[in-house]
């Protein structure tokens, strides 16, 4: 299951227009722009079947890839790109509509640059090199937010909310026209932005402050490490950031009157830290070092005056990390969230007291900014919290809303009512290499998200993870015709980490229900899923060997447990291994990494001692490593490793192809055939709301 459509062309050009797809620019008569991600999409998608009649569900299924889009929202893709070339519907000169059948480019268009390959064979360079610079800047520092992540292209109306609570985005647009990374945006007092931009490799990082009303731009600091979370101070005269380096985080202040740089603190090496202005200016909350091994990263209270440090949190490393701070407009509430991994609790307490606080989602999420209403009294949470990464507005003691904002990665919002964001746009692919001298091919390729490739026992077929069609869901890939078929399964859950049973072929699924994740099985010759009897809720990853089914236990609370079903037992056992944040487990050995550690663990099931520890840092979350037969397979240092157990040395592989995806990216079978997960492209753009306001909130009490 493939594209239909070709890769883009290096440029093209049709009558007065030129359109270079590398950095979505669109040049003609009335001047260049840079496209939106969905104008882009549609326009190369219309261009590279040039005189071809597209049918509207053919449009939809292709440019979109998902069910929740209609007739209205393809109409209006239409007329936004054709207000953009100014064409006009009724005497056409680029688009045209074709009664009851759809839409077909009828402009002549020359092709400039690469042009399509041929064979099933896309090596490495089939991206672009600036592409592959992008995401090599932005892999590692943004790899922790880049979860199998879904796409929502319409803002929904909550038609059960007499209210009719819902905020509209759709009149969001780009901030700015540049094509490098652009993310973690703030307001300042007078409603200008500040973020910060990356570049390729061998550029500098800047931190950038615009005027959203005349789009003028000042570049007020540039540096070769990586920057992240620009906030500017309560009297707009300087910019605080965290500055990450070698392994290490510092925070600096960057003076608006001379751009004089001042390093205030050290911070804890995460990019999820973020800063807050407090007491009118003269102090900065910040996520500073763990107090000792036995804590997380806590917040902090840096005094600008004297420069006294004090903690506030010390939070157990089970919780995970405090991060983002942020205040209520009115100064007595305090918003963070507790990290862990790549899931996130949100905490609401009292300030400054901190004396009592209060969860605010039912179960950790995929949360990654959140700000207050400019009243104060709701949340917006950028962050996937109905199973659609978007932003969402949280309502006291109610559940989380979809509200648009596609990709969001962050959130920050204006006094005006402004809204700015980041929105990420990325593709990801699995691609398979039989062996050591074959070239690599892409296994049901798309333009979303695909990821946590699985062989089955006899690696005649691949399960992989998919956000096609919505929230994640499970693809089975047949690797004799390169077929791929989607698994029936509830479109209200999410779907992840599918393992094939070594006892009758079924697949072992993970679904997140609720507060909770449930361990299912899935027979492929039904076509149905059914929950595992016996095992308790929030089990997560389960592997079905010949004698045993393995799982974590306690995946919500953090404890991930290692736990094991024996055949012929009344109920699972502790395995005597706890604190695990991933694992793989094949006939003869278990393989397992603990929190808070860079070392692979590996033991034999007869006897679970450890026999060997592995160097291992995937920059990926801890997850990109596998078992084949008596070989373990890892990621180490941005190389790929094999190891034959239990007494070989480490030996590189060669591969022009290194898993980078978010999660479980590589799998192996015994007698050598590799499958990876690789990002293929990543774009993070600013969009802007001028006035994103809702119905009155009274009503929702």
């Amino acid at each position: 299951m493939t594209d239909a459509v070709p890769p883009p062309a290096t440029e093209y050009r049709f009558l007065d227009w030129r359109y270079e797809p590398d950095s979505r620019r669109l040049v003609g008569p009335g001047g260049e722009r840079r496209l939106k991600p969905l104008p882009d999409r549609l326009l190369r998608h219309l261009l590279d079947q040039a005189g071809t009649v597209l049918a509207r569900e053919q449009l939809i299924e292709q440019v979109w890839t998902r069910r929740e889009v209609n007739d209205e929202v393809l109409s209006r893709a239409i007329a936004e790109l054709r207000a953009l070339l100014g064409d006009d519907a009724r005497a056409p000169r680029f688009v045209e509509t074709l009664s009851k059948g759809g839409y077909r480019w009828i402009a002549p268009v020359t092709r400039i640059g690469p042009v399509p390959p041929t064979g099933a064979d896309v090596s490495a360079r089939s991206a672009s090199s600036g592409a592959s610079r992008r995401i090599a800047i932005a892999v590692g520092i943004l790899i922790a937010l880049l979860g199998a992540a879904a796409w929502w292209h319409r803002t929904p109306v909550d038609d059960d909310d007499p209210a009719g609570i819902a905020v509209r985005l759709l009149e969001a647009r780009p901030l700015t026209a540049d094509p490098r990374l652009e993310f973690d945006a703030r307001f300042d007092a007078s409603g200008r932005v500040v973020y910060v931009r990356s570049g390729a490799e061998g550029d500098a990082n800047e931190i950038v402050l615009v005027d959203p009303k005349t789009l003028a731009e000042r570049v007020l600091l540039q540096d070769m490490s990586a920057m992240r979370h620009p906030t500017p101070s309560p009297d707009g005269r300087e910019v605080a950031l965290t500055l990450h380096h070698d392994g290490h985080c510092e925070v600096w202040s960057v003076a608006l009157v001379d751009d004089r740089r001042t390093r205030l603190a050290e911070c804890a090496p995460t990019p999820t830290g973020g800063l807050e202005w407090i007491d009118g200016g003269n102090a900065l909350l910040y996520t500073g070092t763990a107090a000792d091994a036995a804590h997380a990263p806590g917040l902090h209270r840096l005094d600008r005056a004297d420069g006294s440090d004090r903690v506030l949190t010390a939070p157990e490393l089970v919780e995970g990390g405090h991060v983002d701070p942020r205040l209520s407009p009115d100064r007595t509430q305090l918003v963070y969230a507790s990290k862990r991994d790549n899931e996130a609790q949100m905490w609401q307490a009292d300030w400054p007291r901190l004396a009592h606080r209060t969860p605010l989602l039912k179960r950790q999420e995929p949360v990654f900014g959140h700000a207050f209403e400019a009243d104060g009294e709701h949340l917006w949470i950028a962050g996937d919290l109905t199973l659609y990464r978007a932003l969402h507005r949280l309502r006291r003691g109610g559940d989380a809303q979809l509200i648009g904002g596609r990709g969001a990665l962050s959130i920050d919002i204006a006094a005006s009512g402004a809204a700015v964001w980041s929105e990420a746009n990325y593709d990801a692919d699995v691609w398979l290499r039989t062996r050591a001298d074959a070239p690599w091919t892409a296994i049901a390729r798309s333009n979303r998200y695909e990821s946590q490739p699985e062989f089955s026992p006899d690696g005649v077929h691949i399960a992989l993870i998919s956000n096609r069609n919505g929230a994640e869901s499970v693809l089975v890939a047949d690797r004799r015709d390169g077929s791929a078929r989607p698994l029936t399964l509830d479109p209200r859950q999410r779907w992840v980490r599918p393992t094939w049973s070594a006892r009758d072929g079924s697949l072992i699924l993970t679904a997140y229900e609720g507060r909770h994740t449930r361990l299912y099985r899935y027979r492929l010759d039904g076509d149905v899923a059914t929950p595992l009897p016996g095992i308790e809720a929030d089990a997560f990853h389960g592997v079905e060997l010949a004698d045993r089914l393995v799982y974590l236990s306690g995946h919500a609370s953090g404890l991930s447990t290692l736990m094991q079903w024996r055949t012929g037992q009344a109920q699972a056992e502790p395995i005597g291994i706890d604190s695990v944040t991933a694992y793989r487990a094949s006939p003869d050995w278990l393989a397992w990494n603990v929190r808070g550690t860079s070392t692979l663990r590996v033991a034999r099931w007869s006897s679970l001692q450890t026999v060997r520890e592995v160097r291992y840092d995937d920059g990926s979350g801890g997850e990109a490593f596998a078992l084949g037969g008596d070989t373990l397979t890892f990621v180490n240092d941005d190389a790929l490793w094999s190891l034959a157990l239990p007494d070989g040395e480490p030996v590189r592989i060669a591969s022009e192809r290194v898993p980078n995806g978010n999660g479980p990216s590589l799998a192996t079978t015994a007698d050598g055939a590799l499958a990876v997960v690789t990002l293929t492209s990543l774009d993070i753009d600013l969009m802007i709301a001028d006035k994103a306001t809702a119905p009155s909130v009274a009503a929702a009490h």
